[in-house]
């Protein structure tokens, strides 16, 4: 289960600055190459940013680049924000590429299969 996301942007404003701001997210869809979220802010194409979930009680994240954001018509203020995955580290047991992995593989009823 779900419990806690957010995406983190990092917006390069100078040479020498770094603005960084936090959405709530919530995962929509996924890949092994990206993901959909839904945010309540609109977050600008080429956004570089850190996307963290938390998942029964764990951390998860990766870095990704923000792909297409699109308002949701109807919906006030809400936003569908498609993001690529950045392969700046190899995937390990704490990225998010592994969690969303595991949890869309079927569950066996054995332990070391259960999705997350």
């Amino acid at each position: 289960m779900i419990e806690h996301a957010e995406l983190s942007a990092l917006t390069v404003t100078d040479p020498v600055g770094l603005l960084t701001r936090e959405f709530h997210a919530r995962l929509l869809n996924f890949s092994p190459t990206g993901c959909l979220v839904e945010t309540n802010s609109r977050v600008d194409v080429g956004t570089i940013g850190s996307l963290r979930f938390v998942i029964d009680g764990k951390e998860f994240a990766d870095d990704v680049q923000v792909v297409r954001c699109q308002q949701i018509e109807g919906a006030g203020s809400l936003y569908h924000v498609g993001a690529r995955f950045l392969w700046t580290a190899a995937a390990s047991r704490n990225t998010l590429r592994r969690a969303l992995e595991r949890s869309n593989r079927p569950n066996t009823g054995t332990r070391s299969n259960r999705a997350i």
